[in-house]
């Protein structure tokens, strides 16, 4: 077989739930800065009560380490562009997965 062979394909569908994934992460925490400046109250007890500060933090690491997980064990990209990624998704948060997550162009290119 070719080396061309040995590559793994990427997957749109999964491409597609981590999206789903991503835009879940997302409107829960602009649900929670939208909470936090309007309904001020209710927020604190939330935070008080149900710890939602650690809750939201160890939302955001589960999924950062999805990201990073896919991102090192299924993509078909070079070891420098996955440590590029690496340092996006860890240093930007919710907008570095964003600006990671490939569009169906950038799709197509990895399956060539």
């Amino acid at each position: 077989m070719t080396e061309k062979h040995l590559k793994e394909q990427v997957n749109e569908t999964e491409i597609a739930k981590l999206r789903l994934l991503l835009m879940v992460l997302t409107v829960i925490q602009l649900t929670c800065v939208i909470l936090s400046y309007s309904i001020s109250e209710l927020f604190t007890k939330l935070m008080l009560n149900f710890h939602l500060d650690w809750i939201l933090v160890a939302l955001n690491y589960i999924v950062a380490g999805i990201f990073l997980w896919y991102n090192w064990k299924k993509l078909p990209i070079t070891k420098k562009k996955k440590i590029d990624s690496t340092w996006m998704i860890l240093l930007l948060g919710i907008i570095g997965m964003w600006f990671w997550i490939p569009n169906k162009a950038e799709i197509k290119k990895m399956n060539e």
